[in-house]
């Protein structure tokens, strides 16, 4: 009994030795599994009607394929907390996909140093709304439900930490974008915290009565990696910082979101003039 029970003891902990780990394939690459939200965020990543992921995500992998010949990068779909904690017990070695810091993450993960884009939180409004533009307004005014797991909701709770002027934040798992335009468009609510680029996409699609009050911030996003995988974290911010200094992630940016979003956050306030 003993025996079975040390031998069950060996094979666990060689399993659990070879989590987070970056394998190698008969061709000489590294293997590295990457982690992709299957939630729809256009332009960043999103599937075509082939249901293939594209976006701007997706073209800067290819840059880094370029970039990193050494490496074989494998991209697997699944919902946005099981990929992280995929990442975390090693089924996943990155993930990639909208992931802002977290002080709770910086805990348990690598985070990229070199952002490899950025985004533009915003404050939506009322189309006759016209004294809700930053953070600072906020105060005696409702925002709309938001997810607390989410990057947005640890922006506001950052703000609330460091303001006597608390922000009201209604927490609900599941969010509804298109209900909470609703909210906006009828008025039961006075504003709701979003990238642009969702904006822009629901917008498009809903053509609601709502409108870009102001940009609040400019958010850094990173890839997000097992903590064993400081090669590849190494390896990633070298060809990111290249990408970026050949006019590479600059053109992508145009491509995808019809402006330069590494431009400084007063030059892309104006933006919301442009919508």
């Amino acid at each position: 009994m003993k025996y079975i029970k040390l031998l069950i003891l060996m094979m666990l902990i060689i399993s659990l030795s070879g989590c987070g780990t970056i394998t190698k394939e008969n061709n000489g690459k590294k293997v590295v599994k990457v982690a992709l939200s299957a939630e729809v965020n256009p332009p960043y990543l999103y599937t075509d009607s082939d249901n293939k992921p594209v976006g701007y995500d997706m073209d800067y992998m290819k840059a880094l394929e370029k970039k990193l010949p050494q490496y074989d990068f494998q991209y697997e779909f699944g919902e946005e907390e099981s990929n992280v904690v995929g990442i975390g017990v090693g089924k996943f070695d990155m993930g990639i996909n909208w992931f802002f810091k977290t002080p709770e993450r910086e805990q348990k993960f690598l985070y990229q140093k070199e952002p490899y884009v950025y985004s533009l939180t915003t404050l939506i409004v009322h189309n006759d709304t016209n004294d809700i533009e930053t953070l600072d307004d906020l105060q005696h005014k409702r925002l709309t439900p938001m997810s607390p797991s989410g990057g947005l909701y640890s922006i506001l709770t950052g703000y609330n930490k460091t303001h006597n002027n608390q922000i009201d934040i209604d927490e609900i798992h599941k969010v509804s974008n298109g209900e909470n335009f609703k909210m906006i468009e009828s008025k039961r609510r006075d504003a709701m915290f979003l990238n642009l680029t969702t904006y822009q996409a629901i917008q498009k699609e809903l053509n609601a009565d709502v409108k870009v009050g102001g940009v609040v911030s400019k958010e850094s996003v990173h890839i997000l990696y097992n903590k064993k995988n400081k090669q590849l974290q190494k390896d990633i911010d070298k060809a990111t910082k290249e990408l970026k200094e050949d006019g590479t992630l600059e053109e992508l940016s145009k491509k995808w979101f019809g402006f330069n979003i590494f431009d400084d956050k007063e030059s892309l306030n104006d933006i919301k003039d442009r919508l």
